[in-house]
């Protein structure tokens, strides 16, 4: 022999059929390996979605845009940086019942707005602005 690997021709099917288990086996492992990283790589990224089966106001308030017309209780109000915080009844066709900070565009809207008054507000669903505000009883 010239010292060339000569394979034994005796053994090729068999030891084909078992290199490509072999090689299926490697695969499956590496496919499931990689699966895990990126599920622990992209779970806080994740998070967020709603479940699988989640209601239909979810739903609809991911697909709203337009302004709609809520009702609330002023939380806490930040004039120079044109924010309320809202405690509100959920929004018809927009946004469950929530106490959420909102950006009010003009900031001016929140002249005269005290901690406690009942507002009725219109908000931008497609900016999360409140561009409109009345207030229906003073805080006491």
């Amino acid at each position: 022999m010239d010292g060339r690997f000569v394979p034994n021709i005796a053994f090729g099917r068999p030891l084909a059929a078992m290199l490509a288990r072999a090689a299926n086996c490697v695969i499956c492992v590496a496919v499931a390996a990689a699966s895990a990283m990126v599920a622990d790589e992209l779970g806080d990224q994740i998070a967020w979605l709603p479940p699988l089966g989640a209601s239909a106001a979810h739903a609809q308030e991911s697909a709203s845009s337009g302004v709609f017309h809520g009702v609330g209780i002023v939380k806490a109000v930040d004039r120079a940086k044109g924010w309320l915080t809202l405690d509100h009844k959920a929004i018809d066709g927009f946004m469950g019942a929530m106490e959420m900070m909102y950006r009010v565009e003009p900031a001016r809207l929140t002249a005269g707005l005290k901690v406690g008054d009942r507002v009725a507000f219109d908000i931008d669903a497609g900016r999360y602005a409140i561009v409109g505000v009345k207030v229906l009883d003073t805080a006491k």
